[in-house]
């Protein structure tokens, strides 16, 4: 059972860290440096590279919850979540923000009073996302680290194209305010995202706001998908500047670029890539999206399983995904009664 905190903050910074501490000091330094106040919550998933030495030393004040294991990305955040929403029960959850942070990003020093002041003027939104440019380590000796922080694109939230493909709207482009006019997404990324905590609760599946089966990547697009198709709505904020650390990036070019630097990708992320991609179809895909975006969807699900031939991982995955299907087609059928949009205005999404 997860300990209550009296929270008396209005913003609750989470951040999921495992053998992070290549990038823990910098991100922290720059939470320094914000101008409005915060609570913050570390889930240490099992780390072994002196997370917990170094917080316990360096920053007592922050709240950590430690896992005898890496119980990944969803299940974490999801007990940072509970965490927070235990601190503020019997408050006015909308005026409340959760922002997700993975470890490796570094912020501007307003980027927080800006993502908190859009959501107190804009009330219909649900989650926003700040401007994510892209971030080089130059060194990685812990006493000499040297961040390189570039005006090349990392994300501008998350776009959806007709085959449903997710990607990182302007991944790699460089930054000349192309998207800062247009700020209303389709959901915003797991790297960043700034969401309202009355409606993290709306979002629920089966008490969770991360499907814990998804474990880690793409939980973020489900949850983005899911939000949408539930009525709420994402925007993206270009005034509230960020910089990431991407280890595995996304591309906004054509899915056939994709599957060249997908081979690059690490064999455990092409694992949970294939299986997770095929639960966001079962869970999400309607039957109508079938017949009218049949051509890009059945061309990029072929051209992914003729890659998989050459990937054991990917293999492997589709195996996972469909010892999966009983419970995603559960979590669909339940999902599709409390749906306020319908799947032509979610096909209006698709690029």
């Amino acid at each position: 059972m997860i300990p209550s905190i009296n929270n008396g903050h209005r913003l609750s910074v989470h951040i999921v860290a495992w053998n992070s501490m290549t990038f823990l000091p910098s991100l922290f330094s720059t939470l320094d440096e914000q101008g409005i106040g915060f609570r913050t919550i570390v889930v240490d998933n099992a780390s072994t590279d002196g997370v917990a030495s170094w917080l316990s030393s360096e920053r007592p004040h922050v709240t950590v919850l430690r896992n005898m294991r890496n119980s990944g990305f969803a299940r974490a955040h999801n007990q940072a979540i509970q965490l927070a929403l235990s601190g503020w029960q019997g408050m006015d959850l909308s005026e409340r923000y959760i922002l997700i942070c993975n470890p490796d990003i570094e912020m501007d020093a307003n980027c927080l009073q800006h993502l908190v002041a859009y959501m107190d003027a804009n009330s219909e939104i649900d989650a926003c996302t700040p401007k994510l440019l892209r971030a080089y380590l130059r060194s990685s000796d812990m006493e000499h680290i040297v961040t390189e922080r570039t005006r090349l694109i990392d994300a501008t939230g998350l776009s959806i194209t007709r085959s449903r493909r997710t990607y990182d709207r302007g991944s790699g482009e460089p930054d000349q305010g192309q998207y800062d006019m247009d700020n209303k997404i389709f959901g915003t990324g797991g790297a960043c995202a700034c969401i309202r905590a009355s409606s993290v609760i709306s979002a629920y599946e089966n008490n969770m706001f991360f499907d814990e089966d998804f474990s880690s990547y793409k939980e973020d697009v489900d949850v983005a998908w899911r939000m949408r198709r539930l009525g709420m709505q994402s925007a993206y904020v270009p005034q509230a500047v960020a910089w990431h650390h991407r280890s595995a990036p996304s591309g906004s070019g054509s899915w056939f670029s994709s599957f060249f630097k997908r081979r690059k990708k690490p064999l455990h992320i092409n694992y949970l890539s294939s299986r997770n991609h095929l639960w966001l179809l079962v869970k999400h895909l309607a039957s109508s999206d079938l017949l009218i975006h049949a051509p890009w969807i059945i061309a990029y699900e072929t051209a992914k399983i003729c890659a998989a031939v050459f990937s054991w991982s990917s293999v492997r995955g589709y195996v996972a995904a469909f010892y999966g299907l009983p419970r995603m087609l559960a979590k669909r059928k339940e999902l599709k009664k409390r749906a306020r949009l319908s799947a032509r205005e979610i096909r209006s999404w698709c690029v």
